[in-house]
């Protein structure tokens, strides 16, 4: 008799220092499915996962499938309707659970949504029944996911692209205990620590040796090991760096592995402290000493680390420079986009892009544009980890200022790859500068355009300067702001 898999997925980063709120609405314009509705090609991990599951002779129960590129924190009601539909499915007919999830998501009112998500499905399914999940290295391992679960697989670069192995790993675990072959066992272990993103780099030390540890410590039973390094973005009571390991029976076995890995990353916490993120101007100069195209990466409005992406600093630098450059960017601005296709195609109007104070990162800026395309924002992301996924940028217009060209567009997407350029209409290969919205992720998306860049140091809810954030959950003591 074939074993029942539930599978399911969800995934979203979120940023609680980014105003507002996720939505139902805002999963459904991105990727969603329910039930049937989700196939073997819906996600990343979810069809690797998918494919391993089928080849060892299992029944896929779908359940679920929920992505959202990085936002703010969901509604409740967002939050209740994903759990629900999590749960449909899981009965005592099941008898083994996949989910693939991101691990940093915050809900108003709910700091641990995927702890509450497997808590649920562990309640509905029979005593005993296996269940594996799939995590971002930037996830927020909590206890009651590691409560929920009996086997748990991790990224391990950065950008990420090993997310087919992530799902396959948690995949095969999970194949292998229902089989009978092993019996996965699970521990974690934790370090009062938090660093901003800047060299969670497979390209740079320490990260690249520690998760070549991951991979190391994958022997003498123990089936996967993980670091996770945790997001910074998210103000939550537990919020530090985690490792996890699933072991074949002997939780001694994981114990050990989790603790080497915890005590390794805690000895290199200094060296992720360190880096180079020069402030926006000279990092503009830098970008326009060439050759061109050259990608600026705006730290404080990574919108793959839930910032809206209103900043105005590029803008701001640009308009300060003599002659006026050649760049390409891109700013959540909906009251402009919208205006634009009020007024359609070659006009000229007046717009305010950014509603900030002076001197905040998104500083109010008035301009005169020509429009010169419009779309709906619907774009196909082409980034290794979400290619094909899609977004909506809701109302999108090309707006020109002399050689600076601005995407102005209602929600906020993803700029680690050019879709939302592309969708406008613009062509990043034909400026001389281009922004991009991340920290180190944005390097895999845009290097079919270019391999030059540099990340500036710029405000906002996802600044690098993480002493600017206003934590008031966070634990105390924690590196870098109490402990050294």
């Amino acid at each position: 008799m074939q074993p029942r898999v539930l599978v399911g997925a969800f995934a979203i980063e979120a940023n609680t220092f980014s105003p507002g709120a996720t939505t139902l609405e805002d999963f459904r314009s991105q990727v969603f499915a329910i039930g049937a509705d989700v196939s073997p090609d819906t996600l990343g991990e979810l069809s690797a996962a998918w494919r391993v599951l089928a080849e060892a002779g299992c029944e896929i129960v779908p359940s679920v499938a929920a992505w959202s590129a990085p936002r703010q924190p969901l509604t409740l009601e967002c939050l209740d309707e994903i759990v629900r539909l999590a749960c449909a499915p899981a009965d005592d007919t099941i008898d083994g659970v996949y989910f693939m999830l991101h691990g940093a998501a915050v809900a108003h009112g709910e700091d641990d949504p995927e702890g509450r998500l497997l808590a649920a499905l562990r309640a509905r399914v029979r005593r005993g029944t296996p269940i594996a999940i799939s995590l971002d290295c930037h996830g927020n391992l909590t206890d009651a996911m590691v409560g929920a679960v009996d086997a748990v697989s991790v990224y391990r670069t950065c950008p990420h692209i090993d997310t087919d192995r992530t799902g396959a790993a948690a995949a095969t675990m999970l194949a292998d205990a229902l089989a009978g072959r092993t019996r996965p066992v699970l521990a974690a272990a934790s370090r009062p620590m938090v660093t901003p993103p800047q060299l969670h780099d497979n390209d740079a030390e320490p990260f690249r040796s520690l998760m070549a540890l991951s991979a190391e410590l994958e022997r003498d039973g123990v089936l996967a090991t993980g670091l996770l390094l945790v997001q910074p973005w998210i103000d939550v009571p537990g919020l530090s760096w985690k490792s996890v390991a699933t072991a074949d029976g002997s939780l001694e076995a994981a114990r050990r592995a989790a603790e080497q890995l915890a005590e390794a990353a805690w000895q290199e916490r200094a060296g992720f402290m360190v880096g180079r993120r020069p402030p926006i101007g000279d990092a503009l100069a830098e970008a326009l000493a060439g050759p061109a195209p050259f990608v600026v990466a705006d730290a404080g409005d990574a919108t793959n680390g839930g910032a809206i992406g209103d900043s105005t600093e590029l803008l701001r630098a640009t308009l300060r420079h003599e002659p006026l450059p050649s760049v390409l960017l891109s700013i959540t601005a909906p009251e402009a986009a919208r205006a634009a296709h009020h007024a359609g195609i070659g006009a000229r109007i007046g717009v305010a892009l950014g509603d900030g104070a002076a001197g905040a990162y998104n500083e109010r800026v008035e301009l005169d544009v020509d429009v010169r395309s419009l779309s709906d924002g619907a774009l196909v992301y082409t980034h290794p980890v979400n290619a094909g996924y899609r977004g909506m940028a809701g109302a999108t217009a090309l707006l020109c200022h002399g050689s600076l060209a601005i995407v102005a567009h209602e929600r906020s997407v993803g700029v680690i790859d050019p879709a939302i350029y592309l969708a406008a209409g613009a062509d990043p290969r034909a400026f001389d500068v281009v922004q991009a919205k991340s920290h180190i992720s944005y390097r895999a998306g845009f290097e079919p355009i270019t391999p030059r860049s540099v990340v500036a140091d710029t405000g906002g809810p996802t600044t690098g300067d993480l002493s600017l954030l206003d934590y008031r959950k966070r634990p105390r003591p924690l590196f870098p702001f109490e402990l050294t």
